[in-house]
C-alpha cells in the first residue's frame, strides 16, 4: 500500500506491509505458545513435542521482531532524498541521505528474486559502484513504482 505525503517543494513516499501478515504471525506465535503451556501443565508429553513447540515459538517470534514495517523515500527539492527502511524494533530502522549533487540517475528495472522477476527503483550515486535500492525488502508492485518514479523527477528536475 502506498501513501503519499506532500509538502512545499517536498514529497514522501511510504510503502507500508499488509497488516494480516503480522496477525497471522502473532496468531501462529500464540498457539504455539498455548500449546505449549497445556503440554507443560499435562506433564506426560514426550519432550519431542515440547521440544518442537518451543522451537516453532520462537521461530515465529524472531520473524516478527526481523520484519520490515514499512519504507519511505522523502524527496526534498534542492537537497536530494532519504530513504528510510522502519523495523517493528527500533535498532533495525536503517535510514540514507542520498544529496541532490551525488544523484547520477533515478531508474526502474527488473530483477530476479529467487524464481520470480520483480521490478525495483534504483538510484545511481556519483561516488559509489553500486546501486541504492528504493524500498529493497517490500519490493512494490511496477505500477507503484512507475508513480514514485514520475512524482521523483518531476519534483527534483525544477530545482531553482
Amino acid at each position: 500500500m502506498l501513501t503519499i505525503k506532500r509538502y512545499p517543494g517536498a514529497i514522501e513516499f511510504t510503502v507500508h506491509t499488509s497488516k494480516s501478515y503480522g496477525t497471522q504471525m502473532f496468531a501462529l506465535c500464540f498457539i504455539s505458545f498455548v500449546i505449549g503451556a497445556t503440554s507443560l501443565a499435562i506433564g506426560r508429553s514426550p519432550k519431542i513435542i515440547i521440544t518442537l513447540v518451543e522451537l516453532s515459538f520462537l521461530l515465529s517470534l524472531f520473524h516478527i521482531i526481523s520484519g520490515v514495517n514499512h519504507e519511505s523515500l522523502f524527496v526534498i527539492r534542492d537537497l536530494g532524498v532519504q530513504t528510510n527502511c522502519h523495523s517493528i524494533v527500533p535498532w533495525k530502522s536503517s535510514s540514507k541521505l542520498i544529496p541532490l549533487d551525488s544523484i547520477r540517475d533515478i531508474f526502474i528495472n527488473e530483477g530476479f528474486r529467487k524464481f520470480d522477476v520483480c521490478y525495483y527503483m534504483g538510484i545511481a550515486i556519483e561516488s559509489e559502484t553500486e546501486i541504492h535500492v528504493v524500498f529493497p525488502t517490500l519490493l512494490p508492485r511496477h505500477d507503484v513504482l512507475q508513480k514514485v518514479y514520475k512524482e521523483t523527477v518531476i519534483l527534483l528536475a525544477n530545482n531553482s
